[in-house]
């Protein structure tokens, strides 16, 4: 019973009014110690005369602000639906990882500008790439806007931070594609140890297709006589959905890759068969496991990829790395990357040249032999070469 000042979060210096009276509890948040006796006096006072507890202004008690915390719960909830399940994980991880830490049992509106702009510079002083701390920061600033629409806060300290971490580097991750050499002694491994994925690893390098994509592909998305993929569903966290660009693309597909394909479809065929089934639906997975679903791409890359490529004698790579060595390969035999852009689905020629730029065989050299010279010629004349 009675009216109580502490501190909700010891060391936080912020204090708060804890009441108790006629089986009701309230709290509210005041400031200073010196503020908070005060008000504890004037409610004291209220109490005893039989009064509602009100504010100076005579108005009602607004609610407690909750802590980012618990307002992360509703957020959560508000981006099912809304968003792909790989962008939720992704904001999820930066919350866990990241912000929670640091502001996660602080009220909403005591996450003031300059706290937010250290976090930042914190960010940065340990070191993360630039896109790492944009995604961290567009986070909390998703969150922060979120609450902003919500009224329980007027604005969001969480905007326009570039500026506070433009000296972070820009880093991608390592690339280790297969070599030219090295992809043969990889098939002759998978055969051997997991024939069953021959077809889904060899669709991998040969086509650059991510590895929901893959696991997306259906028999109806496969054009034979043209030979060509069109690629229009990706399996994401066992969720069938768009493509990441959200578009379809069309993919080629090599005479080898099409062999196998084919014979992958034959054999699928004759399962059926066998179960009485005269027909192979367009619907139907081109990679389907024994049940005849579409394949548990995580399974296959725990279990099976790293597997071969240990049997293989190659190094521990990712299975994102047969992407790459798709890339790599056409490029290293001469194709634009205009053409391996589209192939691989990029949403812009500026993804395709940051990442596999600097594998143009030549493009230096090629570059540097352009630029204008004088030519001197035997007898000591100069002239001028383009």
């Amino acid at each position: 019973m009675g009216v109580k000042v502490k501190e909700k979060i010891q060391g936080s210096n912020v204090w708060w009014i804890f009441i108790d009276h006629r089986s009701r509890r309230k709290a509210k948040r005041v400031g200073s110690k010196k503020a908070a006796e005060k008000l504890k006096a004037i409610i004291e006072a209220r109490l005893m005369l039989g009064q509602s507890i009100e504010d100076e202004k005579g108005k009602k008690e607004k609610p407690e602000t909750p802590t980012l915390d618990k307002f992360f719960e509703r957020f959560k909830k508000s981006l099912e639906g809304s968003v792909r399940p790989s962008t939720q994980g992704c904001y999820e991880n930066s919350y866990t990882r990241y912000i929670k830490p640091e502001f996660g049992l602080i009220e909403l509106d005591r996450i003031s500008r300059d706290k937010v702009e250290e976090f930042a510079s914190a960010l940065v002083s340990k070191e993360l790439s630039k896109d790492t701390i944009r995604l961290i920061l567009a986070t909390l600033r998703r969150i922060m806007g979120r609450a902003k629409r919500h009224g329980l806060i007027s604005d969001n300290p969480a905007t326009a931070l570039g500026e506070c971490y433009k000296q972070a580097p820009v880093r991608h991750a390592e690339i280790q594609p297969l070599t030219a050499d090295e992809v043969p002694i990889f098939l002759a491994a998978v055969i051997q140890y997991s024939p069953q994925h021959y077809a889904i690893f060899l669709c991998a390098i040969h086509t650059g297709l991510r590895s929901g994509e893959l696991a997306g592909l259906q028999w109806g998305d496969l054009d034979m006589s043209g030979k060509f993929l069109m690629v229009r569903r990706s399996i994401v966290r066992r969720l069938i959905m768009p493509t990441k660009t959200g578009k379809v693309r069309k993919v080629d597909v090599s005479d080898a890759l099409l062999e196998t394909l084919v014979e992958l479809r034959r054999k699928q065929k004759e399962s059926l068969l066998a179960k009485g089934k005269n027909e192979l639906p367009p619907d139907s997975w081109i990679f389907a496991n024994r049940e005849g679903n579409y394949p548990d791409m995580k399974n296959l890359k725990d279990r099976h990829f790293q597997k071969c490529l240990e049997k293989a004698g190659l190094r521990q790579i990712r299975f994102h790395d047969l992407r790459h060595t798709f890339a790599s390969l056409l490029l290293q035999n001469g194709e634009p990357l205009t053409y391996v852009k589209d192939q691989l689905g990029h949403a812009s020629i500026k993804m395709t040249v940051d990442v596999y730029g600097h594998l143009v065989p030549g493009a230096n050299r090629q570059a540097v032999n352009r630029l204008p010279f004088l030519h001197r010629n035997s007898v000591g004349g100069i002239s001028q070469a383009t």
